[in-house]
């Protein structure tokens, strides 16, 4: 009898733990929050979708016959106004046959700041927009064989753009470098994304 008592309360139990689960599942705050909008930076306008916290697009239209284009990446246009850019992105790297994205491998970045280096790499180096080749490297020698490349190695046909952590998250331009600043890893993300979108003209320096 006693047997039976205790199967039935671990049932029940069983049963309400259940019940509680499905409940946080079924009340959980929706991630999924599309916004539409229309973002001007004071000459042109460009349909901005917000999807979630991180990941946006923005139309764009490229080439002679201006195709529909869609730009993802983690952050949206209005969300990055704070943002100080310094300097002509798209002239410096307008001729330039290659382009290097660097860090300090002794500053202690994590995967964060891969994801800022990704989301400038996609967009240099795509055949729709700047088709430059762009590749990855350290400033300093490094146990994963990356090449060196560190601002005093930029050139007229080849820019450094240099991601790391500072005093303010901003962008700007020194010699034939571009100095990519946040003031944590989220923040080097953003900057990333400021910087794309003055390079392809959503926004304005």
């Amino acid at each position: 009898m006693k047997d039976n008592n205790l199967s039935y309360v671990i049932l029940v139990l069983v049963g309400l733990l259940l019940g509680f689960g499905v409940f946080i599942f079924l009340n959980e705050p929706e991630t999924y929050v599309e916004n539409n909008y229309v973002y001007s930076n004071g000459n042109e306008m460009f349909n901005v979708t917000v999807v979630s916290a991180n990941e946006s697009y923005v139309q764009l239209y490229v080439g002679d016959d201006e195709t529909p284009y869609l730009i993802a990446l983690r952050n949206d246009p209005a969300s990055l106004e704070d943002i100080v850019v310094e300097g002509v992105l798209n002239t410096r790297i307008f001729n330039d046959e290659q382009i290097w994205l660097t860090i300090n491998p002794n500053a202690n970045l994590t995967g964060k700041t891969t994801v800022a280096v990704l989301e400038v790499d996609k967009i240099i180096d795509n055949e729709n927009l700047y088709g430059i080749p762009a590749n990855a490297a350290m400033t300093m020698e490094n146990e994963y064989n990356y090449p060196v490349k560190s601002c005093y190695d930029g050139t007229d046909k080849s820019t450094v753009i240099f991601f790391t952590l500072g005093s303010e998250t901003k962008v700007y331009t020194d010699e034939y470098c571009i100095i990519i600043v946040g003031t944590t890893e989220n923040e080097i993300i953003r900057a990333a994304d400021r910087f794309v979108l003055t390079l392809l003209g959503v926004m304005q320096a």
